[in-house]
């Protein structure tokens, strides 16, 4: 069962967020959102990339009108004469103009054209999307630990402050109630007017506080409702407990991601290799020429031209630019490897530090329990001395002040405890 705060107010009802909730509304981030369209993408892109394994059908048709009948000029030599030997025949050029087309030209065309073979350049170009689709998923499931972990980050920050502000609201009240006793103790003439004094300072220093530390836990709620995308008035409590790890650093989503970076590589080898290969490709076409819109009329030509075609590309020389793009695709791959590496190692490094600081962090919390202990002993004490006139002001002020500052310290350590826990579970590579 959700646990809810529930307090009313004037014009409605407030809900206290608690975390679990937070983390179920962090798919409503415009962050995630942004992340989940980046996916969109290269799912379209995928799904482009795939249907060049269709090959392609197109459809063209042109209206030409020449300010000119097309023609063709030909010259060949007739006899015009016999030569005066009776023998042989005299020739002379005789040029003659035949019309070629009519003025109005129209061409109709359906042409499907096929990559029989592109040096396994399809294949690889397809494989390389897919996997840029794996990890654009990988690196949304990535934005969403970070966003869950910035959200327990600020939820935590938030957590202390409300905890550093009752503790000075209790800190508030015993002052208040201290004021009073000192008026009646000075009235008494027990104690002397800057005694009094000393206390009202203290107990407005105290509002203060107070009202400053309103302000920074009112930003950073601004700042988690900015995450989440929704209003966040107020946030629940947190549970501490030691929780045993068990960390699987190769379930990171952000880890994953790099994976396929690696393999995107040994894509981008193949594709550069595949330059080396030549290039066939088949053509067909339906195409008619004629002399009216409806290509059914043509006085000097024949109106079908349809036609089959096989078209072969083999690059022979280019300068030495296929080999250099190989090898610098093995140099960017040598690179991911090395940069998989230094992060992997940089997330151990990280997740151990984090770790020993946990694990200290108890130690802590118990120092800090203890402490709160004997504060609130030291201040019924002194607190008792005052009432009875045997104890400064400036005792009773340090007294409380002590006891405020004790109990802040330990809802601090708390909320700590509560964000490296839940970091530690993500930056593990658990509840993914």
């Amino acid at each position: 069962m959700k646990k809810v705060s529930l307090v009313l107010i004037a014009t409605g009802i407030l809900w206290a967020e608690n975390f679990t909730q937070i983390k179920n509304e962090i798919t409503n981030s415009l962050s995630y959102k942004l992340a989940q369209k980046k996916v969109q993408i290269y799912e379209k892109k995928l799904k482009a990339v795939k249907a060049k394994n269709y090959g392609s059908l197109d459809f063209e048709y042109n209206a030409v009108h020449f300010f000119n009948q097309p023609e063709m000029k030909l010259t060949s030599p007739q006899p015009v004469a016999v030569a005066p030997d009776g023998i042989h025949l005299i020739y002379q050029d005789v040029k003659a103009t035949l019309p070629m087309a009519d003025k109005n030209h129209f061409i109709g065309e359906i042409k499907y054209s096929y990559p029989l073979f592109t040096g396994f350049g399809i294949s690889n170009l397809i494989k390389k999307s897919e996997l840029e689709l794996i990890k654009q998923k990988l690196e949304l499931k990535n934005v969403k630990r970070e966003l869950i972990l910035n959200a327990a980050k600020l939820y935590s920050s938030i957590y202390a402050l409300k905890c550093n502000i009752n503790a000075l609201k209790f800190a508030k009240n015993a002052l208040n109630t201290a004021r009073e006793k000192a008026d009646a103790l000075y009235k008494e003439g027990l104690i002397n007017k800057s005694s009094v004094d000393e206390i009202n300072a203290k107990y407005y220093e105290v509002i203060a506080d107070i009202k400053n530390l309103k302000s920074q836990k009112e930003s950073l709620l601004n700042m988690l409702s900015y995450l989440l995308n929704k209003k966040i008035d107020k946030i629940d409590g947190i549970i501490v407990k030691k929780i045993n790890f068990s960390p699987d650093f190769q379930k990171r989503p952000d880890v994953r991601a790099i994976k396929e970076t690696l393999k995107i590589s040994d894509v981008d080898i193949k594709l550069a290799k595949s330059k080396l290969y030549p290039q066939i490709g088949f053509v067909a076409g339906l195409k008619r020429e004629a002399d009216n819109l409806i290509l059914t009329k043509n006085d000097y030509q024949n109106i079908d031209k349809s036609y089959l075609g096989i078209g072969i590309k083999y690059n022979i020389y280019n300068g030495g630019a296929t080999k250099n793009e190989i090898e610098m695709a093995k140099i960017a791959k040598a690179s991911a490897l090395i940069y998989y590496k230094n992060y992997l190692n940089k997330v151990k490094t990280d997740y151990q530090n984090d770790l020993a600081n946990y694990k200290a962090l108890f130690f802590r919390l118990k120092a800090a329990k203890e402490e709160v202990k004997a504060r609130e002993s030291y201040y019924e004490y002194i607190k008792a001395k005052f009432n009875e006139g045997l104890a400064d002001s400036s005792d009773l002020n340090d007294a409380i002040a002590k006891l405020a500052a004790a109990k802040a310290k330990r809802d601090a350590i708390k909320a700590q405890i509560f964000f490296l826990g839940v970091k530690l579970r993500y930056d593990g590579g658990e509840n993914e």
